[in-house]
């Protein structure tokens, strides 16, 4: 009989858990460097250890238990396992990351691993759409290579994604245990964390031997507005978890991707474990595939132009129960653009139609001018937005009303009647009330605020705003463009291939040779280019 205290060899296990998490945007102006790693989170040993207790904090400011917390817990209540730090690192969305800051990340992780001496097994919580410079495969491939050549062929793998990852083949292949967020907002961090960490504990002690199946499918857009709760996908959720119900199934995983990467396999996934039942998972990742691809052509909810978008506001009655949000959803900074859209500001300079509105944009440039100067005092200052980024520019006159310097980034309140700028030096993502609450600013008193991201911003601010619209202008994150995009291989809604199979064939080949031809390039206006795909002008 196994004893459940005890590992391999009738010993407690040694298993080292640590993080490399970063979503890219191939058509940010913006490369992500070692410096927004160390500015946004990047713990290793004993300070990892502590955030990633109960009482500790993991990611500040958006989550105090995330995944490595609920790795730690689920290693505590199994008992007879010695849960070893590495190092834990992540930055806000942005553009691609450069070379030398993939490869610090990389060293610094194998370091880690090399001094920790034998491990048993390793648990990394990875995202699954990181973009290198110049690097033509999968950077979770990458990592999960280097992690294995460190730490030996016996070591039992597993990793997290989240559901926006892009799964591919050499990811697949290298892992044991692979796990998926399965809420979007993504409120289960922590619970994913501990349900990789039970299977990887429980195959090391023998008790399970998890098998996988997985499916590639065409489509880089659809299912509606991509809630988990919310029809259509909630279909597809309630399915996974009556799958789960079966004790012969480990886990259950749909990935309905990030979509402004340049790889060239990219698409929406599914993936199934079972334990020691091949045959199984191979059919129950066919059924789930099915479920999927069912919901493709549900549509994106209504996308509001700029004015539009102001006007609907002007004559709604949900602005008296708290701002009305406006989802940029052509500069999502929460999928990495750059925040620098200067639209809201032009429209509502033009015409404010009386609304008290809370505008972030990122212009470093304006905030080196800016933030030499007292509270109190009027300037005037031409914003252009994140340079390179192609934005309107926008003569401004304004008071300056208050300065924050937090996690959340450098910024400047700028007020200009009933409008109130947050002039920002890094991209902004204000997911969280206090992030103008430090600008000394209720939300709850606006008309408006203007959202950078498409999901997560709702956690915080659900008893703050009670409607949402998506607004579209010209940026990085545009999904007009990615609806109208053509592809080498045929994937929906520019196209509609009849059956997903041919296409989960070609992208997971697609997936085991070559990711992308070349580095990605920095937009013009809202169109995105990349060597398997291109976009009609205009």
């Amino acid at each position: 009989m196994i004893r459940l205290d005890l590992g391999r060899g009738g010993r407690p296990l040694r298993i080292g858990y640590g993080r490399i998490f970063h979503e890219a945007c191939a058509d940010s102006p913006l490369l992500t460097t070692r410096e927004n790693f160390e500015r946004m989170h990047h713990l290793d040993g004993e300070a990892l250890a502590r955030a990633t207790t109960l009482r500790g904090t993991e990611l500040k400011s958006f989550f105090p238990h995330a995944e490595l917390t609920g790795f730690a817990q689920a290693a505590r209540l199994a008992g007879g396992v010695d849960a070893v730090p590495l190092v834990s690192s992540l930055a806000i969305p942005s553009g691609p990351l450069t070379r030398e800051c993939f490869d610090w990340l990389v060293d610094g992780m194998v370091q880690r691993v090399e001094r920790a001496g034998r491990l048993d097994g390793l648990y990394l919580a990875l995202h699954g759409s990181m973009e290198v410079l110049g690097l033509d495969e999968a950077p979770e491939a990458v990592i999960l290579r280097r992690v294995r050549e460190a730490v030996g062929p016996d070591a039992t793998l597993a990793a997290s994604f989240d559901l926006h990852g892009n799964l591919s083949a050499p990811i697949v292949d290298a892992l044991d245990v692979l796990v998926a967020y399965r809420s979007n907002p993504h409120w289960d961090l922590a619970p994913t964390g501990f349900r990789a960490g039970n299977r990887l504990i429980r195959a090391l002690r023998g008790q399970i031997q998890p098998v996988h199946a997985w499916r590639k499918l065409p489509v880089v857009l659809g299912g509606g507005i991509n809630i988990d709760f919310l029809p259509p996908l909630r279909s597809v959720f309630r399915f996974m978890k009556r799958l789960e119900r079966d004790p012969r199934v480990l886990s259950t995983s749909f990935f309905t991707v990030h979509p402004f990467t340049s790889a060239a396999d990219l698409g929406w996934a599914v993936h199934v474990s079972t334990d020691g039942d091949p045959a199984l998972a191979e059919r129950l990742a066919d059924q789930l595939a099915e479920r999927a691809w069912a919901t493709r052509r549900v549509p994106l909810p209504k996308l509001y132009e700029v004015d539009e978008a102001l006007e609907a506001v002007a004559t709604s009655p949900w602005r008296r129960l708290g701002p009305v949000t406006l989802v940029d959803a052509d500069d999502i900074v929460g999928a990495g653009a750059p925040g620098g859209n200067t639209r809201f500001i032009e429209a509502l300079m033009r015409d404010g139609r009386g609304l008290r509105a809370l505008v972030p944009v990122h212009d470093p440039q304006a905030f080196e001018q800016v933030s030499s100067e007292p509270v109190g005092a009027t300037v005037e200052l031409a914003l252009r937005g994140t340079p390179g980024y192609a934005q309107p520019e926008v003569t401004l006159r304004g008071t300056i009303g208050a300065k924050s310097d937090s996690d959340l980034g450098r910024r400047v309140r700028l007020d200009i009647g009933p409008l109130r700028v947050a002039i920002c030096a890094e991209p902004p993502l204000p997911i969280h009330p206090k992030y103008w609450r430090e600008l000394g600013v209720n939300p709850r008193e606006a008309d408006l605020m203007v959202q950078k991201n498409f999901f997560h911003y709702r956690l915080f601010h659900a008893t703050t705003s009670f409607r949402h619209l998506p607004v579209v202008s010209r940026g990085a994150t545009s999904l007009r463009s990615v609806a109208v995009a053509e592809w080498d291989i045929p994937r929906y809604p520019s196209s509609d291939p009849p059956d997903w199979r041919e296409g989960d064939r070609a992208l997971r080949a697609a997936g085991r040779t070559r990711r992308q031809a070349h580095a990605p390039s920095p937009p013009s206006g809202s169109e995105r280019g990349s060597p398997s795909r291109s976009h009609p002008a205009g």
